[in-house]
């Protein structure tokens, strides 16, 4: 490939390539985009990002991306185990412990912690070392705790247990977002929303284990609750626990993980990239004519040796200095986080997408994590009433499927992945206000439901545009970021729960989070950049 092939392959690739999003109306939006996020990178990066994108949508979608899906899969499934596993079983483990209603928000609080710290330690190393390590033992680690708190002495044993849970997983999801996308060609980008159908799908097996389990092994008063007759939660942690084990087991043996091109890229390793990219042409059954010359061919052109240091420089600076070893948290603070805010578009599209994570992390917890415990709330003390709470909150939990589906088909429309995601965020605080003004169990039912459609939607769209608008050098601290501040939202929603006059057995926490819901969408008509018809650099 000579270097003018390369320049026209970069020229008229979204005429070229089929594409289920729509490029060509949107040329000069999608030129002052790439502007805004190429100031978080090298001009040098830029090029040579552009000669890999153009590469991985010619050799187009095969099985070594199909296979990525479901392992990523997998991790998406297993965060979604914890937050609702908490929610199904903190209730009775409060009535084993004796802990009062406004105490239980211990346990999400405990879990918001861990993952909020967990998604800051992880996604900086993803960007430190590498995505690989994280993506494979994060799973680990929250399997292995899982089966430990099963064996939980107190309500505060198992708080700890459980924040430990979070550290383990909390990188899990922005990691395996990250290195799913890289992998990606263009124009199949949308797959990443479609990605949280995987979400939606540990929600709905840990509810179902817990129907079975909660129900059938569980005491129903705190006044007669020993261990040998509330083992119904300890089965549940078991268990699942023993799934998340076998998923990160099946990552192991099914696929030996390799480094993602593009933050190969990011450190300099040419040679590194075009192995890769001849492994994944090779696993999809063609050919690739990507070559180490032609990446010399970019270095000639800034008169500079890309081997003297990685690309993770200065937003200002499009050449390369050399970068003396540094610890983790400085390149945390300096090299990764302050590229984000390199210009003033820049810094407001990245201070937006943190207050949007924030504002959702607030509001969602406050409407998930309390709808079980309040179903039960009411529906209090008889085998048929907690069997009928279970029912209603597995239709709240099967929706969320097809609701992700929809987020992922709405990424793809004209209206962008803006429109989809202030439009589903929006209607997720409209249908729980009605949700929280309803008078009859089957205007709940109803509500629940639909609610379950858009919030599934909502976080479809929101997990594939966080990651599209943070460039690979920087993606990891970026997409960790984001996360961290959605888990400091759950810390302050686990708070709100514990006034008696805000309890889990009144309907002001769905108020609060349908507000906030509601913000958080009109946020969203706020950010400059729109990712949709836009290869990820």
């Amino acid at each position: 490939m000579t270097e003018g092939d390369t320049k026209s392959e970069v020229t008229h690739t979204s005429e070229t390539q089929p594409a289920v999003e729509e490029t060509d109306n949107h040329s000069s939006a999608e030129s002052d985009d790439n502007t805004i996020l190429g100031a978080a990178v090298t001009k040098l990066y830029a090029r040579k990002v552009s000669l890999l994108n153009n590469e991985l949508s010619r050799i187009g979608m095969g099985w070594y991306q199909w296979r990525l899906f479901i392992l990523a899969g997998i991790g998406w499934t297993a965060d979604n185990f914890w937050a609702t596993l908490n929610s199904q079983a903190v209730y009775q483990v409060g009535l084993e412990y004796n802990v009062s209603t406004t105490q239980l928000p211990w346990g999400s609080m405990s879990l918001a912690i861990g993952l909020c710290l967990g998604a800051i330690f992880w996604s900086a190393l993803s960007d430190h070392i590498g995505r690989r390590f994280s993506f494979n033992i994060t799973l680990l680690i929250g399997g292995v705790v899982a089966l430990m708190a099963a064996g939980a002495p107190t309500f505060a044993g198992y708080c700890v247990f459980v924040a430990f849970i979070g550290f383990g997983m909390g990188g899990n999801l922005p990691i395996d977002g990250a290195l799913f996308l890289e992998f990606l060609p263009g124009e199949w980008q949308w797959l990443l929303a479609f990605l949280s159908i995987w979400w939606a799908l540990g929600q709905l097996i840990v509810t179902l284990l817990a129907w079975a389990f909660i129900t059938g092994f569980s005491c129903s008063s705190a006044d007669n609750c020993p261990t040998s007759s509330n083992l119904g939660w300890r089965y549940l942690y078991y268990v699942t626990g023993g799934i998340a084990l076998l998923m990160a087991a099946a990552r192991f043996i099914t696929m030996q993980l390799d480094e993602s091109p593009k933050y190969l890229l990011a450190q300099g390793e040419d040679a590194g990239v075009v192995k890769m990219v001849h492994i994944i042409a090779k696993t999809n059954g063609t050919e690739s004519n990507l070559a180490e010359e032609d990446f010399k061919a970019i270095d000639s052109e800034f008169d500079e040796k890309v081997t003297e240091a990685p690309l993770v420089g200065s937003a200002n600076d499009p050449q390369i200095a050399p970068v003396a070893k540094e610890s983790l948290l400085r390149k945390y603070s300096v090299d990764h986080v302050a590229p984000l805010f390199a210009t003033p578009k820049l810094a407001l599209n990245t201070s937006l997408i943190i207050m949007i994570w924030f504002l959702i992390g607030l509001s969602y917890p406050l409407f998930n994590a309390s709808l079980p415990v309040w179903l039960r709330l009411h529906n209090i003390n008889t085998a048929t009433g907690i069997d009928q709470s279970f029912r209603e909150y597995i239709g709240y939990a099967v929706l969320g499927i097809p609701g992700s589906a929809i987020g992922a088909y709405l990424t793809t429309l004209r209206f962008g992945r803006k429109g989809a995601l202030a439009s589903s965020t929006i209607l997720s605080g409209v249908f729980i206000f009605l949700f929280a003004a309803a008078k009859s169990n089957a205007e709940v039912v109803a509500f629940n439901c639909v609610t379950s459609v858009t919030t599934g939607a909502m976080y479809g769209v929101l997990y594939a545009y966080t990651p599209e608008v943070f460039p690979s050098p920087h993606r990891g601290t970026g997409s960790g970021l984001a996360s961290a501040a959605n888990r400091l939202g759950g810390i302050i929603a686990s708070i709100i729960p514990m006034s008696s006059a805000a309890g889990l057995d009144t309907t002001i926490p769905f108020w609060v989070s349908a507000a906030l819901f509601t913000s958080a969408g009109i946020l969203v008509l706020f950010l400059p950049v729109e990712s949709r018809g836009r290869m990820a650099i």
